[in-house]
């Protein structure tokens, strides 16, 4: 019996590249003391739910701001305009990541065209927002720097050999079982070895569970 072959969505070349250049752009831009994130989320079609809506089939959504989550509402006039105040710095952010301009003229569904999604949102997850755009979308994004907190723990496997102790045979004969051989309290030779082979001589701290490399 063959296997099933994966499914996944066939995506044009444009909107491969419009997805690489929008998390290239995003991941990594500083906000005041955040660090944004960004990733692009499968929609289904457009619903009724409320986006800012804005020029060439742009809209973006507001989700979560001071660690609260967001209830759009069209009727509520003054209450988005002060929402669109309280976002203005982490939106004027990604104006800048993008080269595009977030001006909303209207609150109502998603556009049709605009079928990529990216949800941007800062490590903290103070503040989160849904940004959609059409797979032609004319942006100029500008490389966000490179963010080591954005790798989060890296697990690397390895090995570390410890020397075990040395006895002369006269006194390893006189061990017998439930007898203690006390190590002593200091850093041991050991070696530290990653999977790709090679090793790093040094002596190991069991105490402080520290390495310290020859």
């Amino acid at each position: 019996m063959m296997p099933d072959k994966p499914r996944f969505r066939h995506i044009s070349a444009a909107e491969a590249h419009l997805r690489q250049s929008l998390l290239g752009a995003l991941c990594g831009v500083r906000v005041g003391e955040h660090l944004l994130r960004a990733t692009v989320v499968d929609m289904a079609a457009p619903d009724d739910a409320p986006w800012f809506l804005c020029a060439e089939d742009i809209g973006f959504r507001i989700l979560h701001l001071n660690h609260r989550p967001i209830r759009m509402d069209a009727a509520e006039g003054p209450a988005m305009a002060m929402l669109l105040d309280g976002a203005d710095t982490l939106l004027s952010a990604v104006e800048a990541a993008l080269g595009l301009t977030l001006e909303p003229a209207d609150i109502g569904p998603r556009p049709q065209a605009a079928t990529i999604v990216a949800r941007i949102e800062t490590m903290a997850g103070d503040a989160r927002i849904d940004l959609a755009l059409s797979a032609d979308a004319a942006l100029l994004p500008t490389s966000a720097p490179f963010a080591p907190a954005l790798l989060g723990d890296v697990p690397v496997p390895l090995r570390l050999s410890i020397a075990g102790p040395r006895l002369s045979p006269t006194d390893a004969a006189t061990l017998a079982p439930g007898d203690m051989l006390l190590l002593g309290s200091g850093a041991f030779a050991a070696t530290l070895q990653s999977a790709a082979g090679g090793g790093i001589d040094g002596r190991i701290d069991p105490a402080a569970r520290l390495f310290q490399p020859r």
